[in-house]
């Protein structure tokens, strides 16, 4: 019995000074979206991995970012491709986009504000503001079943925005675009 006593004596004088000096959960201050917000315009390269002759392609960019009354933010972005038609003489195709952000639970993270299911077409869209800058998720499920995924990484020093984008479908990279934007007065 004493060696019993002892051995969990020895444990207590062990474990608990451990167990007390164990990092407790720390409030992760929020980070700033404020440089982020105003109008940018820019120019970007894409370069794809499936498409022959488009291989690489540029785009004009515009994103405009605003704060919103519901502790989020509104987003549009607008991308004239020249992706499609002849190499030579490509067509012009102007995307734009325009989501809702509000706070989800963690802090620096956001939902799109609509609900929208992938299953039904729809896209699903989330949003994250960490050390890689802010970063904005959306995720599809096509006609045949694939899912597809996107990635917007934005950056901002000063009145200049970074802007890496990638497209996944069912696993594999079928775009990427970099470019540059500045911020418009």
């Amino acid at each position: 019995m004493p060696f019993a006593r002892l051995a969990v004596a020895a444990a207590l004088l062990l474990f608990v000074p451990l167990a007390l000096a164990a990092p407790s959960k720390v409030a992760i201050p929020p980070l700033i979206l404020d440089g982020y917000f105003g109008d940018w315009q820019g120019t970007a390269t894409a370069s794809s991995e499936t498409d022959e002759d488009f291989p690489t392609s540029k785009r004009d960019i515009a994103v405009s970012i605003k704060k919103s009354d519901l502790g989020g933010f509104l987003l549009s972005w607008s991308t004239l491709q020249r992706q499609k038609g002849n190499p030579k003489a490509p067509l012009e195709v102007l995307k734009s986009t325009t989501v809702e952000f509000v706070p989800a639970p963690t802090p620096n993270t956001w939902r799109a504000k609509a609900e929208s299911d992938p299953y039904s077409g729809g896209i699903l869209y989330w949003a994250r503001l960490d050390g890689s800058g802010l970063v904005i998720s959306s995720f599809t499920i096509n006609e045949d079943g694939k899912p597809e995924f996107q990635t917007y990484r934005r950056r901002v020093a000063g009145k200049d925005m970074r802007l890496e984008f990638s497209n996944v479908k069912d696993g594999k990279f079928v775009r990427t675009v970099k470019g540059s934007l500045r911020k418009l007065k």
